[in-house]
């Protein structure tokens, strides 16, 4: 099985799927030329001779923010942006966004079985909501 550079620095960074991960650890344990490989890599990287592909991954640029992966989650992004979102966690796998996704959902979940922290919430959002119509009407004037 053959690794990419790439491969290699999404493993350093954390940003590989889970069970591929764990098959290149695998196979670096056992491996003293593929942990050399690593270890030339990632000195190129800290060099500075990344290319701008590298730099986008690295820099996580097409990543979505945590506020939008929150929006998602509660399906309030705009249609076009909520598309790219499931892309990027279905399509991309990007491990960092994944694991933010599941951080969120699992507060969502916990929020949603505590009915006291749910009308607060409700409340929250009542009182916030008049408030921007509030703003909104006198904006008009």
């Amino acid at each position: 099985m053959s690794t990419s550079d790439e491969d290699l620095l999404a493993y350093a960074d954390e940003l590989l799927p889970v069970d591929a991960a764990a098959q290149l650890e695998a196979r670096l344990r056992d491996d003293a030329a593929l942990r050399e490989r690593l270890q030339n890599v990632l000195d190129q990287r800290d060099s500075g001779a990344l290319s701008v592909g590298e730099i986008w991954r690295h820099e996580r640029l097409s990543c979505p923010t945590r506020s939008e992966l929150g929006l998602y989650l509660m399906r309030a992004l705009e249609r076009q942006r909520a598309d790219y979102v499931s892309f990027h966690l279905k399509t991309v796998r990007c491990a960092y966004c994944e694991a933010t996704f599941a951080e969120l959902t699992a507060a969502a979940a916990e929020l949603d079985d505590n009915p006291q922290d749910s009308r607060r919430r409700e409340q929250l959002f009542a009182s916030s909501a008049g408030l921007l119509k509030n703003d909104r009407t006198q904006g008009a004037q």
